[in-house]
């Protein structure tokens, strides 16, 4: 075998190949500690700005609070067949503070078109919208027909 070890120019000092980041058989140990320590230090710097700006933004929330909201004045509407043809109302305040709702209730014919007012067509087209405290809206729409025993 010949020897792995060659003779440096420079005081006699050995190269060894072995432990060389050349090596074909892998990392060395200090190698991977000190990728595992840059990595960190590297992801350290890119994830906590992200994290601090997450942490900032509201937006889910209030978008979930909204949809919540909305859904909950629907509920309202949809349990009763009965609940009035209503035209668009003016925003109000909701039951969470810095939250609007309106809502209209109209009729509508079998395809789901054509809102009005006054022509009972047996279907009713409810629309909720929520406005949170950025003026972004959530709206909710659904179908409701008259049930055979309301006849």
């Amino acid at each position: 075998m010949q020897d792995r070890k060659i003779k440096s120019k420079r005081q006699g000092t050995d190269f060894n190949h072995e432990s060389s980041i050349v090596n074909p058989k892998g990392f060395t140990l200090v190698e991977v500690i000190i990728f595992v320590v840059v990595a960190g230090v590297i992801a350290s710097t890119i994830f906590i700005p992200f994290m601090t700006s997450l942490k900032g933004s509201m937006f889910p929330e209030k978008v979930a609070t909204a949809t919540c909201l909305s859904q909950y004045k629907m509920e309202e509407f949809v349990v009763y067949d009965s609940s009035p043809v209503t035209p668009l109302t003016d925003y109000t305040s909701a039951d969470i503070s810095g939250y609007q709702w309106q809502w209209d209730i109209s009729y509508v014919d079998g395809n789901l078109e054509n809102p009005q007012y006054e022509d009972d067509t047996k279907h009713k087209l409810i629309l909720v919208r929520v406005k949170d405290p950025d003026n972004e809206v959530v709206e909710l729409r659904t179908v409701v027909t008259r049930r055979p025993a309301d006849e």
